[in-house]
């Protein structure tokens, strides 16, 4: 199992707060862009890292939705633990974006405005 030790305890709040929050939509197009990318990854430790560290970003960003998760794909080629696998990253963020436009998904994360 991965540790989400890499990502704070606040923003762990946050992921759980946006999962209970999403629409049933929403969570699956979370769920299926995350198996897109570990289908690239492999679902092996560190393919399952990558997905955390994806995590870790979306919710550093102040996203609203885990269905922006194809949205951070390409910032986890910044992290040590994707060294040699920024083709297989940039793979999964192709195919993730496909599927994100076949499906209308936004291209832009969806964040909340304080004004």
């Amino acid at each position: 199992m991965v540790a989400l030790d890499i990502i704070d305890e606040e923003n762990k709040a946050k992921i759980v707060t946006m999962w209970k929050n999403m629409s049933e939509t929403d969570k699956a197009h979370f769920i299926n862009q995350v198996a897109l990318a570990l289908s690239i990854w492999g679902s092996d430790e560190k393919g399952k890292k990558l997905v955390v560290e994806v995590l870790r970003f979306l919710s550093n960003n102040g996203t609203s939705t885990l269905a922006d998760f194809g949205l951070y794909i390409e910032k986890v080629c910044e992290v040590k633990d994707a060294a040699g696998l920024t083709d297989k990253i940039r793979r999964a963020a192709k195919i993730i974006e496909s599927y994100r436009i076949k499906n209308a998904l936004s291209s832009e994360p969806h964040r909340d405005l304080d004004i």
